[in-house]
């Protein structure tokens, strides 16, 4: 249980499932991380809590959590149909409640490709100062933390380097509850974005979303490579790269002229 004495943002990780991403438990999504990354870049005190810890919270708990609450920020992302055995990603029908509880007038911010669903489904909870971001979510934080007002924006090469490494090693990391302790390492594993986009951008695959993101956008492997390193000095030791629609195709040539580089 946590006394909130001081003001603080709320992170909650309703973890990502998309097939070229995974943040259900084990994983831990790097949308979320970048969000922490986010938050840490401008110094601003935060908790995180995934969903599963949340619905384990007494009413009690729960109060104690949205004490003093400067801001809420988050990510429900799971796309893919199936069930998961070691947690279940928040619903339309939780983040609806959740969204009632939360102290009026704190700015409250929820991302991820399931939100952008539900808001084409006419979800649009009623609520002052919520948005829906429907880009990057890191990058709308960012923006109202600069600038104090919500607009969609998408982050730049420079901001997802960035948000990546301070993610690495940001409470979604170290406060996860599957990371485990330094005498018995947990099961998490650490999911990386080594690029986003597909290379059938101009078509796609009907199931997939990631054609939607447009021309795939690479990361350099020195860029991932300090990620992970980062990640392993917060106690990560299990990895995977993700992100990728196709590993073949990472920084093919022929992206833009041939569906199949």
């Amino acid at each position: 249980m946590v006394e909130r004495d001081a003001a603080s943002w709320l992170v909650l990780d309703g973890y990502e499932d998309e097939p070229a991403a995974f943040g259900v438990p084990p994983y831990v999504g790097f949308h979320i991380r970048y969000v922490c990354g986010v938050l840490e870049q401008h110094n601003i005190d935060y908790t995180y809590v995934t969903i599963d810890q949340w619905r384990l919270f007494s009413e009690k708990e729960r109060a104690l959590h949205l004490q003093n609450l400067e801001g809420f920020v988050c990510i429900a992302g799971a796309v893919v149909p199936g069930r998961y055995i070691r947690g279940t990603p928040i619903s339309r029908k939780e983040s609806t409640e959740l969204i009632r509880n939360l102290p009026q007038g704190i700015p409250a911010l929820f991302g991820g490709w399931a939100v952008r669903g539900w808001k084409q489904q006419g979800w649009l909870p009623l609520r002052s100062n919520l948005f829906l971001a429907v880009q990057d979510t890191d990058a709308t934080l960012n923006g109202f933390l600069r600038i104090g007002t919500w607009k969609h924006e998408r982050r730049t090469a420079e901001q997802w380097s960035s948000w990546a490494h301070l993610g690495a090693k940001s409470k979604a990391v170290t406060q996860h509850p599957d990371l485990g302790t330094d005498e018995k390492k947990g099961p998490l594993t650490y999911e990386v974005e080594v690029y986003q986009g597909c290379v059938r951008f101009k078509r796609g695959c009907k199931f997939c979303i990631e054609p939607k993101k447009g021309i795939p956008i690479w990361r350099t492997p020195e860029d991932i490579v300090q990620e992970v390193k980062l990640a392993h000095d917060a106690g990560v030791r299990h990895v995977r790269l993700g992100g990728m629609t196709d590993t073949y195709t990472y920084m093919a040539e022929g992206v833009k002229d041939l569906e199949y580089p």
